[in-house]
C-alpha cells in the first residue's frame, strides 16, 4: 500500500506545491523595492547614448540637455524658484565644456529665449554672425566661439515642454539639411519619451 501511496505523494507535491512556491519566489523577487541609483544610471546611459548618435550623425561640435527643476521658494510667498541645468552633455575633445556653466540657472534670465520655444518649439541661428542671435550671444565668448546653434523643446507624454536640447557648431557654421531636421526632431522625440518614462517611474525596457 505505501507503495502505491509514496508516487501519488510526490505527484501531487511536484505538480501541486512546486508551482504554488515558484510562483512565491517570483513575487518576492518581483516585490523587491526599485534601486534608484541603478535605474538612474541605466537612464542616464541611454540619454548619453543618443546623443552620441546625434553627434556623430550630424556632425555638431556639442549637444546638451538642460532640464528644469525646484530651486528654492521666494521670500515671504514660498513660491518655488523654477530654475534649469545642463544633466547631459557630449562634445568633440576640442570643445570646451558648458555643463558647469549652466547649473541651477533661473529661469527668468532666459525668459525671451523660453518664451520663443515655447511658441515655436525651436530657436534658429544658422550663423552667429548675420540675423538675429536671440540674446545669445554670450556662447560667442569665454572660449566657446559658437557659429551656429540650434535650440529645441523636449516635450513629455502630455506634450509639456520637459527640457531644452542644444546643438552646437563652435569651429564653423553649419545649415543643417532637410533629413538632418527630420533625424534631430525623431530623436528629441525619443529622448521625450526616455525622459517621461523616467520622471513617472516608469520602469526602463
Amino acid at each position: 500500500m505505501k507503495e502505491v501511496l509514496l508516487p501519488i505523494v510526490i505527484a501531487v507535491i511536484t505538480s501541486v506545491v512546486g508551482p504554488i512556491l515558484l510562483e512565491f519566489i517570483r513575487k518576492k523577487i518581483n516585490s523587491k523595492k526599485p534601486d534608484p541609483l541603478a535605474d538612474a544610471i541605466a537612464h542616464n546611459e541611454l540619454i548619453e547614448q543618443q546623443l552620441d548618435t546625434i553627434l556623430q550623425e550630424i556632425d555638431c561640435d556639442q549637444i546638451y540637455i538642460a532640464q528644469f527643476h525646484n530651486g528654492g521658494h521666494f521670500y515671504p510667498t514660498g513660491k518655488s524658484i523654477q530654475k534649469f541645468s545642463v544633466f547631459y552633455e557630449v562634445t568633440t575633445p576640442e570643445t570646451n565644456s558648458l555643463k558647469t556653466l549652466f547649473q541651477n540657472i533661473p529661469v527668468s534670465l532666459f525668459s525671451k529665449q523660453f518664451s520663443i520655444l515655447y511658441e515655436k518649439g525651436e530657436i534658429v541661428i544658422e550663423d552667429m554672425n548675420a540675423g538675429p542671435s536671440y540674446g545669445l550671444d554670450f556662447y560667442q565668448i569665454d572660449g566657446h566661439g559658437c557659429k551656429s546653434i540650434y535650440l529645441l523643446a523636449i516635450k513629455g507624454l502630455d506634450n509639456r515642454i520637459i527640457g531644452i536640447m542644444g546643438i552646437h557648431y563652435v569651429g564653423r557654421k553649419h545649415k543643417l539639411t532637410q533629413n538632418e531636421w527630420i533625424f534631430i526632431r525623431q530623436k528629441v522625440g525619443a529622448i521625450g519619451n526616455l525622459m517621461s518614462n523616467y520622471l513617472s517611474n516608469k520602469k526602463i525596457q
